[in-house]
């Protein structure tokens, strides 16, 4: 425990049940090494009288698997009082530039573990290329543009790009193309927003804009055999696993089934991932999970990275108490802490 224990908001969503995810085994490890923990509802971030405010409780106790989330029992409460907020929940996307503004602002009074500017916008594939060096980086395009995004793939037979959208996320609408895939062109038309099918229906007069940006990734062949989830506490690698590909699938997300077993980095791994969180430091990111697929980095994820969860349960070792003690270090560090 840090000799001087610090108060600490972690802002979720939607929490009622305890399950094996961050939601309840970070706020449980900062409370385990001594710190005052509070869980906020991301979704009940609001400004009262210039006060950032959400509906917030004080935890008591580790939580018990199985057991509820403990009732949020003080209503618009203040979110400034704390000397660190930890998000680990995504903003409503009905809400979300609300959202972020609001953990913009909170941010401006009380230190976050990453950043809320580094949540906005660091956290997409769109700007992949501002957080990983490019010569780590698989060959990219994001477009809104079906008919580029369709000559790309149908010019090389010889490549395999993945479609995913730019800000989704656990493996929702990701998708193999290549030349060859009698799907291409619709699968890239629907990643764009179907915009030509839909101004032929409706008219761009009645629906308006219909295009959307989608991202678009060279296939790594050996994302098969060595892809990693490497969650990163300040620049040292504190957990992860290796991801398994299903026979059936191109998806290797745990959420989904696939399986998983225990992390080993080479050194050579180990030294790339620790220079990459010193440069995610200098951007304001102190805990992330880094999809790794050496030499090449697929995706960075900020705000709630599987990794310590899964850990678990491929080795029984929790990490957890050593991933916050590392995160908090790092922002010691930094000047971001006390």
């Amino acid at each position: 425990m840090h000799p001087l224990p610090y108060k600490i908001l972690v802002l979720v969503s939607g929490a009622t049940t305890f399950e094996l995810n961050n939601h309840s085994i970070i706020p449980s490890a900062l409370h385990r090494e001594g710190h005052d923990v509070h869980i906020g509802d991301i979704d009940t971030l609001c400004v009262h009288d210039s006060v950032v405010v959400c509906d917030r409780v004080r935890l008591s106790e580790e939580f018990t698997s199985g057991g509820s989330f403990p009732e949020l029992s003080l209503p618009y409460a203040s979110a400034e009082e704390f000397d660190l907020v930890w998000v680990l929940a995504g903003t409503h996307p009905e809400s979300g530039t609300d959202s972020f503004q609001l953990l913009w602002l909170l941010n401006q009074r009380v230190p976050f573990v990453n950043d809320a500017s580094a949540l906005f916008y660091l956290n997409t594939k769109i700007n992949l290329g501002a957080v990983v060096p490019a010569e780590h980086l698989p060959v990219s395009y994001v477009s809104n543009d079906f008919d580029q995004l369709n000559g790309l793939v149908e010019a090389d037979g010889d490549r395999s790009w993945v479609v995913k959208p730019t800000n989704g996320g656990c493996g929702a609408d990701v998708f193999v193309v290549n030349k060859r895939d009698r799907n291409r062109s619709a699968l890239l038309a629907n990643a764009t927003g179907n915009a030509a099918s839909r101004y032929g229906r409706y008219g761009r007069d009645v629906i308006g804009m219909a295009k959307r940006h989608a991202a678009v990734q060279e296939y790594i062949p050996n994302i098969r055999t060595n892809e990693k989830r490497v969650i990163l506490a300040g620049d040292a690698p504190v957990s992860g696993f290796l991801r398994f590909h299903p026979e059936n699938d191109h998806r290797s997300n745990a959420t989904l089934g696939a399986g998983f077993a225990a992390l080993q980095l080479t050194p050579e791994e180990d030294e790339f991932v620790r220079a990459l969180g010193k440069r995610m430091m200098d951007l304001g990111i102190f805990y992330s999970g880094i999809d790794l697929a050496f030499p090449y980095v697929i995706e960075v994820n900020m705000v709630n990275p599987g990794g310590l969860s899964y850990h678990y349960r491929a080795t029984g070792e929790d990490r957890s108490s050593e991933a916050v003690n590392t995160v908090l270090a790092a922002l010691r560090t930094a000047g971001k802490l006390s």
